[in-house]
């Protein structure tokens, strides 16, 4: 879904910016200036949408799986020290990315809370860059705990439950145990995009709160 909205928004890129001109003024021209505007409308009316329904949220949901598995995998490069610094950090910067703030709560990314203290975003991303880890923390039995619901014109909220399960660096085909069930909000949020000149209203999901 996000790699073929991604391919769509780069073809409407194309025809507002890139497209032969139509300001010639001749019969061929306004026959091919009135067929760019259709096919631009047909692209906006794709992705214009005011409320999703539920065939698109559940597509959204499936991408808020993705995400957090994503997440995932970054923080596995990140703390990898192997790794080369730029690429960690590069890998530091797209997990952020996928949240909807870096102050939100994700004390509960770990295998025991040892905390009531809130743990942000950032300094989880810190953390993981700066500490020599010797394994990483991978998301399984992912499921749809509280599915979408719409919170206002430009917001739905839900939430995904899972279970941290440890592998080595050294050891990663001998996964640890599982740990007891967290849960993530995640969230559809209506945010506008700008092309050239033309705007598009277009649905994006982040991840939020750990807990």
């Amino acid at each position: 879904m996000k790699r073929f909205k991604n391919i769509v928004i780069l073809v409407l890129f194309w025809l507002l910016c890139g497209a032969p001109s139509c300001n010639d003024g001749g019969p061929q021209e306004r026959l091919e200036d009135r067929l760019l505007s259709a096919k631009v409308d047909s692209i906006k009316k794709a992705f214009d949408i005011d409320i999703p329904g539920n065939r698109l949220l559940k597509s959204y949901e499936a991408n808020a799986i993705q995400k957090l598995i994503d997440f995932a995998d970054f923080l596995k490069i990140a703390s990898d020290t192997s790794m080369e610094k730029n690429f960690r950090h590069q890998a530091l910067e797209m997990a952020g990315k996928l949240f909807i703030s870096t102050d939100i709560d994700t004390r509960n990314w770990s295998m025991t809370n040892h905390t009531n203290t809130m743990i942000t975003l950032e300094q989880l991303l810190s953390k993981s860059q700066s500490l020599e880890m010797s394994y990483w923390l991978k998301p399984v039995n992912i499921e749809v705990n509280s599915p979408f619901r719409q919170e206002n014109d430009s917001t739905f909220r839900g939430s995904l439950s899972f279970y941290l399960q440890p592998f080595a660096y050294d050891h990663p085909d001998q996964p640890g145990s599982n740990t007891t069930k967290r849960l993530i909000g995640v969230y559809a949020l209506r945010k506008v995009k700008y092309f050239g000149e033309e705007q598009l209203k277009v649905w994006e999901v982040y991840l939020g709160d750990i807990k």
